[in-house]
C-alpha cells in the first residue's frame, strides 16, 4: 500500500506553497506529524480504516453491548465456533464437536498449538473459567444471558447456585465438554457469539478492571490491540499467534468512534476512511446518485425499541402502558422521519430473523386514528385528564437519528394527552440506571448476538440483565424453556411466536424499528459481502 496523506492534511497551510521554500524546522515538523498520524500507514503497511458510532466503554467481550463494540470483539476475540466468509458456522478454537443422541451434551476438541497473543497456551480450562465468570452474579456481565441454554446458568445468575455447578467440564487441555438444561438447536449459534469467547485469565487475574487497556489486554483473535487513544481511535494489529494468521490479509485497523453521520460520511468522502456506518438519511439520495458503488444497504438483525419501567407508577398500569404503544405511529417515523430504509416494528424480533418470519401485533392494522383514540380512553381509565395529565420523562439516545424519533415520540404522545420530558443519560451512565430502575420510558437498541429468535425473546426474561423493564412472567419463562426442547422449526417458531404475544400483550417493552445497515465502503475494501452481519478485517483485503 502506498503511503496516504489524509485528505484533510493536504493542502492545509501548504496550498500555494513549495516545500522548498518552508524552513527547515517547519518542514520537520510537518513530516514528523505527517509520519505519526495513524492514517499515514508507513512502512508498506496494508491498512483498513473503519468509522464507528460510539467510543466504548469496555473491550471485555463478556461486558461489551452494542453493534459497534461487537464489530471490534470479533476482531479481538475468537470462540469455539466462527463464521466463514460466506456466515456458515465453522469450527473457530475447536477442531469439531460432537452432539449426544439427547441434545444435552456437547463434546468439544480444541485444535492443537492455540495460544493466546501473548504466546501462552490456550486451553480447555480458560473456557471453563470464561463461561463461569460471565454468569458469575458477581461479575454482573452483560453477557451471562448468552448461557442460559447451559446447565445451572439460570440459577448462577439468580445466586442460587455456585458458578463452579455451570455445565462446563475440561476433560483433558483440549476437551471441553458442555451440559445443556434443555437441548437447544441453536446452541453453536450462541457459540459465535463474542460473549462466549474464552478470555486470558492470567491476564484478568493480574489486572483486575484494567485488563483490557492497551498493554495488558491479550486475545485470541486475528487481531490485537495496539493502541487506543480515548475518543479519537482504537489500532489493532495483526495477531502473529492467531491460529490462521497466514490467511490474515490486512495488517492494520482502525476504528474511529464517529457518532455525528455527517462527520463520518464527510470523511469518507475525502479520504480518510475507507468504510461508515450509517449515513446521514438526506444524504441518500445524493449518494445513490453520485457514489452508488460505495453505498451499502442491509436490514439489519436488531431492533429499536422503548423500555418501560413497568415497577415505577403509573407505569406498573397496563393501561397506561398500552395507551403509550398504540398511540405512536410507527410507519410516519419510519417513513417520513427516518427515511433511511427502517422498518417499522410491531414485534420484538425482527422480520430478517431466519425460520421466524413476521410477527405482528393485533393493532398494527387498526386505524391510526382508532388507536389514537383507544389510548385518549385508556389514559382516562386510568384516572388522567386534562387537568391531571401523565407526566414522565423518555431518556433516548443522544444519536441524530435518536433526537429527531424523540421529538416525534413527545408530539405523538402529547395528542393523547401526555405531558413528556425528553433527556438523554449518556451512553456511559445509561445501562447503570436502568439496572438501577431510575428511568421512566428509555429508548434501546438490541442486536442479536446468534440467529435465533430466543436471542429477542430472552430481553424479557425474568433473571435476564437486559431485562431492565422488570417484566416477570413464569408462563413466558417456561415456554422459552419449552422451545429449546423442540426440533421442529416450523413447530418451534409457531410457538415462540406465541410466546412473544404473551410477553409484548403486557407492554413492558414497546418495539419502533428495524433499523437498516447503512455503510458507506471504498472501492479498495475487497470482500465485503452485504449478506453478512459482521464484517471482520480478516476476511477483507485492501487493493490500491
Amino acid at each position: 500500500m502506498k503511503n496516504r496523506i489524509p485528505a484533510n492534511r493536504l493542502g492545509a497551510g501548504v496550498s500555494g506553497t513549495t516545500w522548498s521554500a518552508l524552513p527547515l524546522v517547519l518542514l520537520a515538523l510537518a513530516l514528523g506529524a505527517w509520519l505519526a498520524s495513524p492514517a499515514s500507514a508507513a512502512d508498506n503497511k496494508s491498512t483498513l480504516r473503519r468509522g464507528t458510532a460510539n467510543e466504548l466503554r469496555s473491550l471485555d467481550p463478556q461486558a461489551v453491548i452494542g453493534n459497534s463494540g461487537g464489530a471490534l470483539m470479533y476482531e479481538l476475540f475468537e470462540g469455539l465456533v466462527t463464521e466463514d466468509r460466506d456466515g456458515k458456522l465453522v469450527p473457530g478454537a475447536s477442531e469439531s464437536w460432537s452432539r449426544s443422541d439427547d441434545g444435552l451434551t456437547y463434546t468439544f476438541k480444541l485444535r492443537q498449538g492455540l495460544r493466546w497473543s501473548d504466546g501462552v497456551p490456550i486451553t480447555a480450562e480458560d473456557f471453563v473459567y470464561s463461561w463461569r465468570r460471565v454468569v458469575d452474579p458477581k461479575n454482573a456481565l452483560r453477557g451471562a444471558g448468552t448461557l442460559f441454554p447451559v446447565r445451572n446458568a439460570v440459577a448462577i445468575t439468580r445466586g442460587k447456585k455456585a458458578p463452579e455447578s455451570l455445565g462446563v467440564k475440561a476433560r483433558d487441555a483440549l476437551t471441553l465438554e458442555v451440559s445443556l438444561e434443555d437441548p437447544a438447536p441453536y446452541f453453536t449459534d450462541i457459540l459465535a457469539g463474542f460473549p462466549t469467547a474464552p478470555v486470558p485469565r492470567h491476564v484478568v487475574e493480574k489486572y483486575g478492571s484494567s485488563w483490557t487497556k492497551p498493554g495488558n489486554i491479550v486475545g485470541n483473535g486475528a487481531y490485537i490491540l495496539d493502541k487506543w487513544v480515548p475518543n479519537t481511535y482504537y489500532k489493532l494489529a495483526k495477531n502473529p499467534n492467531f491460529r490462521d494468521a497466514r490467511q490474515v490479509s490486512i495488517d492494520e485497523v482502525f476504528y474511529y468512534p464517529i457518532p455525528d453521520r455527517n462527520t463520518g460520511e464527510k470523511r469518507f468522502r475525502a479520504g480518510e476512511l475507507d468504510v461508515v456506518l450509517n449515513i446521514p438519511p438526506n444524504r441518500l439520495a445524493w449518494l445513490r446518485k453520485n457514489m452508488p458503488d460505495e453505498l451499502h444497504s442491509t436490514s439489519a438483525l436488531g431492533i429499536r425499541y422503548l423500555i418501560i419501567n413497568t415497577k415505577r407508577a403509573p407505569f406498573t398500569d397496563i393501561r397506561v402502558r398500552k395507551a403509550l404503544s398504540i398511540a405512536i405511529d410507527r410507519e410516519i417515523i419510519a417513513a417520513r422521519i427516518l427515511k433511511d430504509g427502517s422498518e417499522a416494528a410491531y414485534n420484538l424480533v425482527p422480520p430478517a430473523m431466519p425460520r421466524y418470519g413476521r410477527n405482528p401485533a393485533p393493532f398494527s392494522s387498526q386505524p391510526y386514528p382508532q388507536r389514537l383514540d383507544e389510548a385518549k380512553k385508556l389514559l382516562a381509565a386510568a384516572g388522567f385528564s386534562s387537568s391531571k395529565p401523565l407526566r414522565f420523562t423518555l431518556d433516548y439516545q443522544n444519536l441524530e437519528d435518536g433526537r429527531r424519533v424523540a421529538v416525534a415520540l413527545q408530539s405523538m404522545w402529547r395528542s393523547m394527552g401526555a405531558d413528556v420530558q425528553l433527556t438523554t443519560t449518556g451512553f456511559e451512565n445509561k445501562d447503570t440506571s436502568m439496572r438501577n430502575g431510575d428511568f421512566d420510558v428509555s429508548w434501546f437498541t438490541f442486536y442479536a448476538p446468534y440467529s435465533d429468535a430466543t436471542a429477542f425473546l430472552y430481553l424479557l426474561e425474568a433473571n435476564n440483565a437486559r431485562n431492565y423493564s422488570k417484566y416477570s412472567n413464569p408462563e413466558f419463562d417456561e415456554m422459552l424453556r419449552a422451545a429449546n426442547r423442540m426440533h421442529d422449526p416450523v413447530e418451534r417458531a409457531a410457538f415462540l411466536k406465541k410466546a412473544e404475544q404473551l410477553a409484548l400483550s403486557a407492554y413492558p417493552v414497546i418495539p419502533l424499528f428495524v433499523p437498516s445497515r447503512t455503510y458507506l465502503v471504498s472501492k479498495r475494501v475487497q470482500g465485503w459481502d452485504d449478506r453478512m452481519d459482521t464484517h471482520m478485517a480478516r476476511y477483507l483485503s485492501i487493493k490500491d
